[in-house]
Formats: structure tokens, sequence, C-alpha cells
């Protein structure tokens, strides 16, 4: 190996890769397929990404590093990937790797109830097709096309293939159409076996669905984390990515690609499919994950006037998105987007549930990284998009973490704290849900101002229950609240509930807002549709306790689930709903609220744990 490269080895899986002496431990850590969590994108801001170096050389600790470990973690080795560069070969313990297939609660994963209407846009025929004589001599690819309805063409690469497998066939073959292509040409009749996945891509984590197009079933489903956050949380960290790298672009693209692979590959292994059975794909999400799955630069939504790429539907093949997990004639669409930061996901949200078709006044809130907002009443469907944040999904929470064991995802206060742990193990951090009820529990029984201040524990009322003021403790100039209590503490901070203040906030503004627009009031909604990754496992209670919902009775709250992934599940099922969808963003009213004049008030409105409406009368 020349003198100007070294190996990094990572433990515990054994992983190993070449860099340049002086290479970044983060970008080293990716090349050897290492997942890293490093919500900050690598600025050295959230002090996720740390490890162990076991042996070697690095770069000196850094300020970051000084700030988010403590003196006897450093003294142990302890660095931020993000923060150290390689002066040699080294040696490096990286945290256990996480199951990244899982379904684990609260999932992405879980779909709402939906009718599936199945009328696939493949069809597959049986042929039992004459063999050639002398006195029929049709050369091999019209053999096949006369049989076809209508003028059909087939890609070159199929064409190749023909002579041996009719011809090992016996002239008995099954044709799979797309429209007016001949995709595939199988030996026998497998007429019965005919699949599709529809994908929900999403910011922070990728859930994909394995349907029957002959049934109308779905299969199995999968949710895995997007592998782009290793670039940051958020899609303005990851466009400020592909600004600031050459290869920004390429590599985001690439890791997107690799985790529907790996998707992919877990939902044909569950299932026993075989690949050469998958024709069709449908993908939803943001605006900015939509271009960034294509390799097209999203950096015109960067910055006002917020203008996208594209915004129509897209198609094309497994190949142009990269994908090695599917045969190169399976096809995609691209569901279509709104505007630069309402993406085909909130379509897929308005397909699922109806919302355009309801009789009365909905709001649908698509709870996320962005918080997108659908309001539909008289015909009209308004919707806007707002900057929660990654705080929903505790990414940029201090110990937050995602959905898997050890995760607190719920919490309850009486006299003491109880808590719920995913995988029932001791908790070692925080997940969105578990976040939000958290904090409305300290809100309910008056532990925080409304302001999001944490009080004194001198200010608390005679009487207060000493079990839960002695959770109080000092945290620098603030204070924070501790769930867990024992050898690794889990404690909401003062920085974690300003954050997600910001998320709650923003949301609150854009349904106020909206509101404002059809000049209706809360007591006018029929009804508010929860959904997204945490919709149907937040307490509608909880999200009312921190101010983020209107004042409307629970029971008019509903949790929907993953809307957006079954609106990409109907479209890959049936050619009527992929063309209802395809229709719907011309009936759609984009609010642009940057340029809105009554978004600031009300947002600084929202902040507030005790938020008034403040609608037109």
């Amino acid at each position: 190996m020349p003198d100007d490269y070294v190996t990094a080895t990572f433990m515990p899986s054994g992983a190993k890769t070449e860099a340049l002496m002086g290479a970044n431990l983060i970008k080293a850590a990716l090349e050897a397929g290492i997942e890293v969590d490093a919500v900050c994108g690598g600025k050295g801001a959230c002090g996720k990404c740390r490890a162990k170096i076991i042996k070697g050389a690095v770069s000196e600790t850094t300020a970051s590093e000084a700030e988010h470990l403590t003196t006897e973690e450093l003294k142990n080795g302890y660095v931020l990937l993000c923060q150290r560069k390689a002066l040699g070969d080294v040696v490096i313990e990286t945290q256990p790797e996480r199951a990244r297939l899982d379904n684990h609660a609260p999932a992405k994963g879980k779909l709402m109830d939906a009718a599936l209407e199945v009328a696939p846009p493949v069809a597959k025929t049986y042929h039992q097709l004459a063999r050639p004589a002398i006195n029929d001599q049709v050369a091999d690819l019209d053999r096949v096309l006369s049989r076809l309805p209508g003028e059909k063409r087939a890609d070159v690469k199929l064409v190749t293939r023909l002579p041996a497998l009719l011809r090992e066939a016996g002239y008995c073959v099954t044709s799979v159409v797309l429209e007016d292509e001949l995709l595939s040409l199988e030996k026998g009749n497998t007429v019965s076996e005919m699949y599709g996945i529809a994908f929900d891509v999403g910011t922070t984590s990728v859930a994909g669905y394995l349907a029957d197009l002959a049934g109308g079933k779905v299969l199995a489903s999968l949710a895995s984390a997007n592998r782009q956050r290793a670039h940051g949380a958020d899609v303005v960290s990851r466009i400020t990515y592909t600004m600031e790298d050459d290869n920004g672009l390429a590599e985001l693209q690439r890791l997107i690609a690799q985790t529907i692979d790996e998707i992919v590959s877990g939902l044909l292994s569950r299932s026993g499919v075989p690949a050469e059975r998958v024709y069709t794909l449908t993908f939803i999400g943001n605006t900015v994950m939509s271009h960034l799955l294509l390799g097209v630069s999203p950096v015109g939504v960067a910055s006002a006037p917020f203008v996208p790429a594209f915004s129509r539907s897209l198609q094309g093949t497994a190949a142009d998105l990269g994908l090695k997990s599917l045969p190169a004639y399976t096809r995609f669409v691209l569901l279509p987007n709104v505007a630069g930061y309402v993406g085909s996901d909130t379509v897929g949200v308005i397909l699922a549930t109806r919302i355009y078709d309801l009789p009365g006044t909905w709001l649908a809130v698509d709870i996320g990284t962005n918080g997108e907002i659908v309001l539909a009443s008289g015909g009209r469907l308004l919707t806007c998009s707002t900057a929660a944040g990654p705080a929903f999904e505790g990414a940029s929470i201090s110990q937050g973490m995602r959905a898997e064991p050890g995760a607190i995802y719920q919490v309850r206060m009486e006299n003491d704290v109880e808590l719920a742990v995913i995988g029932g193990t001791k908790p070692v951090g925080i997940c969105g849900s578990g976040l939000i009820d958290a904090v409305s529990e300290i809100a309910r029984i008056g532990l925080v101002k409304s302001s999001g201040r944490i009080k004194d524990p001198r200010d608390l009322p005679p009487g207060f229950p000493a079990s839960l003021m002695r959770r109080i403790k000092q945290d620098g100039n603030s204070y924070k609240f501790v769930l867990a209590e024992g050898e690794r503490e889990v404690a909401i901070t003062q920085s974690d509930i300003n954050k997600l203040q910001l998320g709650k906030g923003a949301v609150r503004a854009g349904i106020e807002i909206l509101l404002n627009e059809l000049n209706l009031q809360p007591s006018d909604l029929d009804g508010i549709l929860l959904a997204g990754a945490f919709g149907s496992n937040l307490r509608p209670a909880s999200l009312k306790g921190i101010g983020m919902l209107p004042e409307v009775s629970l029971d008019r709250v509903k949790s929907v689930g993953n809307a957006a992934g079954t609106g990409a599940i109907l479209a890959l099922l049936s050619k009527r709903q992929l063309e209802t969808v395809l229709a719907l963003p011309e009936r759609i009213e984009h609010v642009e609220l940057s340029l809105h004049g009554g978004f600031q008030r009300a947002f600084a409105r929202g902040l507030s744990f005790k938020v008034e409406n403040h609608v037109k009368q």
C-alpha cells in the first residue's frame, strides 16, 4: 500500500477500508459500510458519532469533542468520528451495528386501513406459440408480438434472449407487458407470479411494501434507517452537503440506493419472491428526497423562490436508480410533488385518506422532519409545509434515538414517572413519541412555564410530589428533568424542550394559517387526521398537551398511520388510483409560509405551551 494511504479497521464488524492519510474518520467509516449517526451532518454539533480508538494515531481533540465528551471519555480514547483524522493505520470500536431492517414499534411501516383496488398496469399472459416451420418462417419477436393486443415494443436486451428462451421453453411462454412495452418473457405459465414494491422514502427512514399485484395483497413490509442520515438529519443539511462536496450528490444517491437495495433484499428473502418477478415500483417522498433518489440536484429548493428541478411524476428503470437488487427491466414511477417543500408523500396522504372527497372540513397533518399540512373544505385543497426539524424523530435531542430497543416511547406521570421502553430493556435514550409524551406530561403537571422554561424546584407549590421534584437537576445554567435514573441516566434537557417547541410551533402556525385562508375556526373541523411515522403511535392528548393541535375534542382526532405509504401502494396496485394521484396536484393550492405575512406572529404564539386560537372571526 502506498505511504500516503492508511488502513482503518472498524470493530466489532472487522470492516476495513483504505483511506488517504489525514482522511476524516466518519468518511472512512461510511466507505467501510459502517452506519454512522451524524444528524448534524458531520459538523460536530450533535455528538452522536462517538467511537473509541483502540489503536493507532489520530488528530488532536477538538473543541466540539470537549463539549460532548467527558474528560474521562476522552482519556479512555473516545472521539467523535467527524472531528478526527487518521494519521496512520487505526482500529476503531464503533457502537454495535443496529438492526437496519426492523419492525420495532413505533414503526414507519404501519399502514392505514384502506380498501385496495386491484387493476395493476402490468399484464401477464400465457402463450402456447406455434413452432416455426418451413411454411411458418415468422421471426421470433414478431411471433410473440403478434399475440399481444395493440402495438408493443421490446428492449434490445430482451430480443437477444429470445431465440434460446423460446426454444428451451418449447414456445410455451408468459409475456409481461407494461403499457406499450414487452418487459419480459418467461418460460412456462407464470401468470400468477406478479409483484411490485411501494416505497416511502423519508428523510429519516425508508419503508418498503412488497405487494402481490395479481391478488392485491401486501405480502411483507420492512423499514430501515435512511443511510443518508450520515450527512445530516434534515433536508437542508443534505442540500448543503451537495453544495459543499463535489461528490456529495452522487454519494447521497448511492446511499439511498443502498438503503433501498437492503430493503428489497429483505423483502424478497422473507417472502420467497424471486427478484425476476418484481416488475413495478412506486416511490413517494418529500421533494428533496425525490431529487436525491434520481441524482438530481435540489439546490434550487435551498433558498427563495424554492424552485425544484421537477415536480411532475417521472418514470424509469431500476437501473436508472442504481439499484442492484432488481432486474434492469423493473420499472418505477415517482409520484408528483406539489412544491419545493410539499412532496409526493403529501400527495400520497391525500390519496390514501380520500380527504379530497370527504364531506365537511378536514385537516391532515403528516408529522415528521418536515410537517406537511392539508386542509380540505368546500371542494378546495390547501397545503403547506413547515420546517418542523428532526426533534419529532428524536434526531436532534440530547439523548434522542430511533425507535429501537432501549428507546423510551411512552411516558406517564402521576406521583412518579412511568416509562414504556421498546424491547422491555433498560432505557438508553428516547425516541420522538416518548419525547412528546414526556414534554406534554411535564407541562401538564406544571413543571414548565408557558414559555417552556423548566421551573426552579423552589418555585413549585407546596405539596408537589417529592418523587417528581427530585428529578429536576441542575444542568449548567438551566435545569433538566430525569426520566430514568441509575447508571445510564436519561433526561429531558432545556435544550430538548426548546427544540421541540420550534417544531410544534411551526406546525401549529401552519394549521392556523390554513384555517385563516378559508376563514375557518378550529370548531369548524369535522376531524384531524394524524399521518406519518408517528401517526398511529402518538397520543392525541400529548399533541394537544404541547399545544401543537388546536382546541378540538379528542374524539375528532384520528391516527391513520403511514398514509403516504398506503398511497404509494394504492398507486402500485391500480391504474385508476395512479391516474387519480397524478391529477391531484392540479387541484392543490399551495400556501408558501415563508412569504406569508402572518406566519412569524403565528409561529411566536405557537411556541407557548398555552396556545390561544388566533383565527379570524
